[in-house]
Order: C-alpha cells, then structure tokens, then sequence
C-alpha cells in the first residue's frame, strides 16, 4: 500500500518545460512522489503522459525546470546513471528474452554482475537464485517457470517482465500502460500486482483502462495539454465535468 506523504518526496518534479521545435509538450508541470506511493496518470492522447515519463528517466531533457530525486537534481544526468539512481521504466510492449524459459529471463534480471561474459555463465549466487524465487512468487509464475517466454500469454509476458524491472529493486518504477491488450482477468491480477508493489517501491503507472484505475485505488493525477490538471480519487475525478469534457469532447451534461 502506499505510504503516508510524510518527509521529503522521492521524486519531486519542479515547472519543468519540454518543447518539441517550438511546440510545448509540458509547460511548467510539477508533481510529487513520496517513497512506496502509487500513483495514477491519466489523460487524453498528447496530454504529456509519455514526455514526463521520458524526461524522468533522462531521454528528454527539459528546456526548463529540474527533476529532483532522492534530494538530487537528475534532470541533467545521462539516462545509465539516473537508472543506477534507481528508476526503472516499464513500456508497454514486453521486453522479455522470448528464447529464454521464464526462470532465466529472472535470472538475467537478478545477476549483479552485468559483464556480457558473467551473463553467458550459468552460475548464480545463492541470494541471486534466492531473489529469483520470491519475483517467481510475486509474479505468479511459478509453475510457469520452465516455460519458454515466447510462449507465454500476454498478460504472463508482461507479468514476467514487470518481475525483471523490479529485480534490482528499484526506489522508483514507471509503467506505461502495462494492461495493454489484456483480458479482464488478466487485468485485475496486474492490479493485484501492482498494489503489492507499492510500499516496496514508488509506483507511477500511466493508464487508459479506468475500470484497471478504479481496481488500483491510489490517488490520480490528470494531464492536459501538459498540464496538471486535476488531482484526487478516482471516484471525485469522474464527477467533474470538466475532466469529463476533456475526455468526451463535450460537456458531461451533453454526455448523459
């Protein structure tokens, strides 16, 4: 669950400005997460979801602004280093090893030693097969297990890979859209998932799907024009008419 907004946030974003040849994709937009938060951002297409997630982790830099985190300015750093910070993004598309079974591709995740050599090893540490274990039992994978990765369902898939991103125990995750082209039980168990990493890491999820939102339960923040817009509960959200225009195109009224 996430924790209570007590000290300093982890990530603090600070009127930060991204314009693309002239065109302002964020324009002074500011936002704050605490450690083990989960935090929703919705918003229509173009709002900026993508481009604030994309300046966190140092692929665009802000022509204004800074991100801190943990208390430092990153927002100049290359994108390797704000990684080492701990920040991890998850895209929408799965990125797992689809020739590898399910336990390897954790097992390349949970190495400690990166060298291109070390990974072709098939020796692991006892703690390292150790944390393989407990991201099996996360996941729900474990009777999956043995099952090459390219044969996995596609909520597995992303399943599999959200284990991955966690395994090096990230202070900060980032999941864009990670219920994408899920069934609706697939769905609720990603949710599930989720919520169970929250407390253990600051989770920011960008998501379209509001029944996926409503299943969450954690405060939500709304872009527009790359803008913060609105901020609250789910259920506070949907009773404003003016997000139900930027949503819909036309007043709630004209909706109803």
């Amino acid at each position: 669950m996430p924790s209570e907004q007590t000290g300093a946030p982890l990530l603090d974003v600070r009127d930060i400005t991204v314009s693309f040849d002239g065109f302002k994709a964020i324009q002074n937009l500011s936002l704050q997460v605490w450690p083990g938060d989960l935090r929703v951002l919705i918003g229509p297409n173009g709002a900026g979801k993508s481009t604030l997630l994309d300046t966190i982790i140092g692929k665009v830099r802000p022509a204004s602004g800074e991100v801190q985190f943990g208390g430092e300015i990153i927002s100049r750093l290359p994108e390797y280093l704000i990684a080492r910070r701990g920040i991890c993004r998850k895209f929408q598309a799965p990125g797992v090893l689809e020739s590898l079974n399910v336990r390897d591709n954790l097992r390349l995740a949970v190495r400690s030693d990166k060298d291109v050599f070390a990974s072709l090893s098939p020796k692991i540490r006892p703690q390292e097969e150790a944390r393989v274990n407990e991201l099996l039992t996360l996941t729900g994978l474990t009777e999956r297990q043995d099952v090459q990765a390219g044969q996995l369902a596609h909520g597995e898939k992303q399943w599999l890979e959200i284990g991955m991103v966690v395994a090096p125990r990230p202070r900060l995750l980032l999941l864009d859209e990670p219920t994408a082209g899920m069934t609706a039980q697939e769905t609720a168990q990603t949710a599930e998932l989720i919520r169970a990493l929250a407390g253990q890491h600051a989770v920011l999820v960008i998501d379209h799907d509001m029944h996926f939102v409503e299943l969450l339960a954690a405060p939500v923040t709304v872009l527009h024009q790359g803008q913060v817009f609105r901020e609250g509960s789910l259920a506070t959200l949907r009773d404003d008419p003016d997000v139900m225009e930027i949503y819909l195109g036309r007043p709630k009224e004209a909706a109803d």
